[in-house]
């Protein structure tokens, strides 16, 4: 199920898409669905291929798969990962689009936000994680 729509230009110069915040660790459920334009208009993704790319913390790079749901009107989505969500807070990021091997546009950036997750936050009692069925058991 899609929780966020945006729409990205590899022309214009500013996108405004709202604020994104994925929860670390969750699977699966972090589904940003994204039409891409250019010059205002669709782009024909056709025999394309459109990646998820960022520089996490500004350090590590990544380039993710994205899925293609409608290439005539340029709409993906993206399933952010534990790639994209290895890092709390403010990350920016964009997509590339190929066709065969050869680059042919990037959008504009855009931020997204991660946020923790009970289960990879430390406790009281230190690292130790317990769940609802170890308190009942």
């Amino acid at each position: 199920m899609v929780k966020w729509q945006a729409t990205l230009s590899t022309t214009e110069p500013y996108n405004y898409v709202g604020i994104i915040n994925v929860r670390q660790g969750n699977k699966n459920t972090e589904v940003l669905e994204v039409t891409i334009t250019e010059n205002s208009l669709l782009l024909d993704l056709t025999d394309g291929k459109v990646f998820f790319e960022s520089h996490i913390d500004n350090k590590f790079p990544i380039q993710r798969p994205t899925k293609i749901i409608d290439a005539k009107k340029g709409i993906i989505q993206y399933t952010f990962d534990e790639y994209s969500m290895q890092s709390l807070h403010r990350q920016e990021a964009y997509f590339s689009i190929y066709k065969g091997d050869d680059l042919i546009g990037t959008t504009q950036n855009f931020s997204y936000f991660v946020i923790n997750a009970a289960s990879k936050t430390e406790g009281e009692m230190g690292s130790y994680w317990q769940s609802i069925e170890d308190l009942i058991a």
